[in-house]
């Protein structure tokens, strides 16, 4: 797709859409954050484009004054719709890549974060494994899986057993002890 094409969708389209992809873009991610936070990540893909379409749709409505273009135009409707949502995808990834600041965590930090994938909220991720490097620095007893493990235990996204919560924090501790020594 060249550039031309691109510029020629948008201006087909309308600043209407960018804008309303601009505000499905910030609802999603607040939607994410609060009520949202125990869907399965494989369903948060549709949500920019059902929230961009129900936008959408009450814009139409409102634009028209009339619920009965939702009706004879719903192709366009739909069609635009897909279109905010497409467009709050793009936003979210460009925010992601260019405007999030990830640099700041520790590459103890880093490793943690991969290890955790999965058993923590994607929000909760980087701090919680800040939490945990922070505990596992601080620990002067040895104990530093028992910490984590009851870091994991308070922020964990699904039930985890407590014999899982265990063998994860153990094989933190190992990674991070295979990791800071040097041969």
């Amino acid at each position: 797709m060249t550039i031309i094409k691109i510029i020629d969708t948008f201006t087909f389209y309308g600043l209407d859409v960018v804008l309303l992809a601009v505000l499905t873009a910030i609802c999603v991610q607040i939607f994410k954050i609060t009520f949202l936070k125990k869907i399965q990540k494989k369903l948060l893909t549709f949500l920019p484009f059902t929230v961009g379409a129900i936008f959408y749709a009450v814009y139409a409505a409102l634009v028209n004054w009339s619920l009965s273009y939702l009706l004879t135009d719903y192709v366009s409707v739909l069609e635009h719709g897909v279109s905010v949502g497409s467009v709050a995808t793009l936003l979210y990834v460009l925010y992601e890549q260019f405007v999030r600041d990830k640099t700041t965590s520790s590459a103890t930090e880093g490793v943690i974060s991969t290890l955790i994938e999965g058993f923590v909220p994607t929000d909760k991720i980087e701090s919680v494994a800040k939490e945990i490097a922070e505990a596992i620095e601080r620990d002067v007893t040895g104990n530093g899986a028992l910490k984590a493990a009851e870091i994991l235990s308070d922020n964990s996204e699904e039930e985890i057993s407590p014999r899982d919560l265990e063998l994860l924090s153990k094989l933190i501790i190992e990674t991070l002890a295979h990791i800071n020594t040097k041969p």
